[in-house]
């Protein structure tokens, strides 16, 4: 392995970690791969073996390596993966950062993309998934908190349909963050009221199901439409007022 380079600065920790980051995004050390002992780091690096556990530390944080302890063990590669971004962005949705307005306006492109991208990618595994996870939501409507849930999985299953790996882990964030607002919204409703949203809700699921089924782009993006409309009656505050058009 090709030695790196004496880290020349103050904040030693940072150029490591840099050195190591750029070599693993650009192919040169791949998962799997063991990085050298603490004292042969600490010799290229020419650093102290302290500062040396500090930059593994933050990979390790970060998710680029993992660390294993023995006399076999030391830094082993993890990789780059499209998941580490999971973490901080569900992070910030829990925050409070993200005001209704911004959310619902952002499920009128989470769900429309989903839903189309879904009618056109979808495969037999797909449609089975999402027919599961909408017979829960069915069999759930009189029970708030397994509907919930089980609303939650036809998102994903919708998401996993599109085989957007990105869309997925947005979705994902989102329709969590979504669902706990729509909660904290009908808390003070009657039985008989949220029986009768969860209805909605499941109607215009299956109508979502119906359209991707069918490999109808457009209907697909108008049904995602109408359940980002439920979204919003049950938020008023959030103040949207334009829909995405197909």
């Amino acid at each position: 392995m090709q030695a790196f380079s004496p880290a020349q600065t103050q904040k030693a920790p940072d150029v490591i970690y840099d050195q190591i980051y750029q070599r693993i995004v650009s192919g040169k050390l791949k998962s799997g791969d063991r990085l050298p002992s603490e004292r042969v780091l600490a010799e290229q690096f020419q650093r102290s073996r302290h500062i040396i556990r500090e930059a593994l530390r933050m990979l390790q944080q970060d998710g680029l390596i993992t660390i294993e302890v023995g006399s076999a063990g030391g830094a082993i590669i993890q990789g780059i993966s499209i998941d580490m971004l999971s973490a901080p962005l569900k992070k910030y949705l829990s925050s409070g950062d993200l005001d209704l307005r911004e959310l619902t306006e952002y499920r009128y492109l989470n769900d429309f993309g989903c839903a189309r991208f879904a009618a056109l990618h979808r495969t037999e595994a797909d449609i089975r998934a999402m027919a599961e996870a909408l017979e829960r939501v069915k069999a759930s409507i009189e029970n708030d908190d397994a509907f919930l849930q089980h609303d939650i999985d036809f998102h994903h299953a919708l998401a996993a349909a599109s085989h957007n790996r990105l869309a997925i882990l947005v979705n994902d964030a989102v329709i969590l963050l979504a669902t706990e607002r729509v909660e904290r919204s009908v808390r003070t409703a009657s039985r008989q009221q949220r029986a009768e949203l969860n209805r909605k809700i499941y109607e215009s699921h299956n109508r979502i199901f119906q359209a991707v089924v069918a490999g109808d782009v457009a209907e697909a993006g108008r049904c995602a439409d109408a359940v980002v409309d439920l979204f919003r009656a049950q938020n008023p505050a959030s103040g949207t007022q334009n829909r995405i058009l197909d």
